[in-house]
């Protein structure tokens, strides 16, 4: 008996340095790697559940499995790590047999939001059966057998308009045989919300921008004006940089029209990417250009003009894109838009409306402002100034059959099958990732979801975070 209470003893004087163990291994991580196996049913400190509710249907138990399916797009989650990590690794259970897409990715932008994604599935490459040649991470679909290798592929390449491409870069250069320079001032007389990404081609000119914009005082903290080139390769080219208006209150009181200009003279020809980085504070008013060719990429901000005009103006812009998404932050925002001569109504604030439009370039009307604008396809303020700087890109609305696509580009591999579910493997940076009160947001995204009334069951989201 006096055993058997050493023994309880002992138990007990050991449990808290077996607690105390436990929690310095989980917190050091002295492997260099954190593992989390998680079930859709589980509970966990480190992940939170599928969200928002409305878009996924409840976990349900069938054969001894759990899984839940997504109904709608997007869908979320958020990861609560304890200590620093540098990269992420994720194996996904899943299944699916009707969206066309579905990727993953992490959050790595706010204001607006914006996701790394990764593919997770492409049904619409998987049912293809063209000839497939892989080499170096990169592999080329033949629609039909006319290269045997990539290497033949780029050493003449066929037209331009024949080539997709999908989670991958095209490195074969566009040129504009037909281009010619110009010399006269061109004014894009349109009020833009923050930081933009653009496009422009260059041919024996000088690539010349000046910028005219107002810094509106609206949130606290400097507000300096960026502008960076951007050669074909991705390597920066040249800059220019203007520094705050000197008022850092947040008195809503609006500068007055400041200037930024950019200058970059001999350029060799080609496509050049300008990024404009700017706060919300910034308002650019007019863009002024002697450059034929101009694209904005992914989306516009198209800014309220409180202090700038009386009365707003009618923003039109141009744009092939077939899926567009537009939300207003404000209640003066709500208001009707004309796409290709529809209707539309973005009807609430703080709500992201989504339309589908035919093939082919197209107007939209934008009547208030106060709006931001994702798109798939870039977009012009003027006809004349719109081209295709990047080949056709794979989306979910993509007809590839039936499009006049020959030819695809793409770094995704399929996701591996085991049993009845498919698997796929994604890591992630954790540096671009945004670390907001603790957490990283990441989303499943799964366009055309609720058009087609489908589903993508997810079973498991194990993990690896590494130190």
């Amino acid at each position: 008996m006096k055993l058997f209470y050493r023994l309880i003893q002992l138990i007990l004087i050991l449990i808290p340095f077996g607690i105390l163990f436990y929690l310095s291994q989980q917190y050091f991580v002295p492997s260099g790697e954190f593992i989390i196996q998680h079930s859709v049913h589980d509970t966990s400190a480190y992940i939170d559940s599928l969200a928002p509710p409305d878009r996924v249907e409840q976990p349900v138990k069938i054969n001894s499995e759990w899984s839940q399916a997504i109904i709608a797009d997007p869908v979320f989650f958020f990861l609560h790590p304890h200590r620093a990590f540098s990269k992420l690794s994720f194996e996904i259970w899943f299944q699916n047999e009707t969206v066309p897409i579905v990727e993953f990715g992490g959050r790595v932008r706010t204001n607006p939001e914006g996701y790394d994604l990764r593919p997770l599935h492409n049904l619409l490459i998987d049912k293809l059966s063209w000839k497939k040649i892989s080499q170096n991470n990169l592999t080329l679909l033949q629609k039909k057998t006319n290269y045997d290798s990539i290497d033949d592929f780029f050493s003449n390449p066929p037209k331009r308009e024949s080539v997709a491409v999908y989670k991958a870069d095209y490195p074969v250069s566009l040129r504009l045989f037909d281009y010619r320079p110009s010399s006269t001032l061109q004014t894009i007389a349109v009020s833009l919300r923050g930081g933009h990404e653009m496009k422009t081609y260059i041919k024996n000119e000088t690539l010349s921008f000046e910028f005219e914009y107002m810094d509106m005082n609206r949130d606290e903290g400097s507000d300096p004006v960026v502008a960076i080139v951007f050669d074909e390769k991705g390597k920066p080219v040249a800059d220019a940089r203007a520094e705050d208006d000197g008022d850092l209150k947040r008195d809503a009181v609006p500068s007055s029209m400041r200037k930024l200009a950019l200058t970059v003279p001999g350029l060799s020809e080609g496509v050049y990417k300008i990024v404009l980085n700017a706060s919300r504070d910034i308002f650019f008013r007019k863009i002024n250009t002697t450059q034929n060719k101009l694209v904005f990429l992914n989306m516009v901000y198209i800014g309220d003009e409180i202090g700038y005009r009386e009365t707003t103006k009618m923003t039109r812009f141009w744009t092939v894109s077939q899926r567009l998404q537009m939300q207003t932050r404000h209640a003066e925002g709500v208001q009707d838009v004309v796409i290709d001569g529809k209707t539309e109504s973005v009807a609430k604030p703080y709500e992201m409306f989504s339309f589908q439009a035919d093939s082919g370039v197209k107007m939209v009307e934008i009547p208030k402002g106060d709006i931001e604008v994702f798109v798939d396809s870039p977009i012009a303020f003027s006809t004349s100034q719109y081209f295709a700087p990047d080949p056709i890109a794979i989306r979910s609305y993509t007809e590839i059959e039936n499009s006049g696509i020959e030819y695809i580009f793409t770094t995704y591999v399929s996701p591996r099958q085991e049993g009845e579910w498919l698997v796929q493997k994604v890591e992630f940076d954790s540096i671009p990732l945004i670390l907001e009160k603790d957490s990283w947001k990441f989303t499943f995204s799964t366009p055309l979801i609720e058009a087609i009334n489908g589903k993508v069951k997810v079973k498991e989201i194990n993990m690896k975070w590494f130190k």
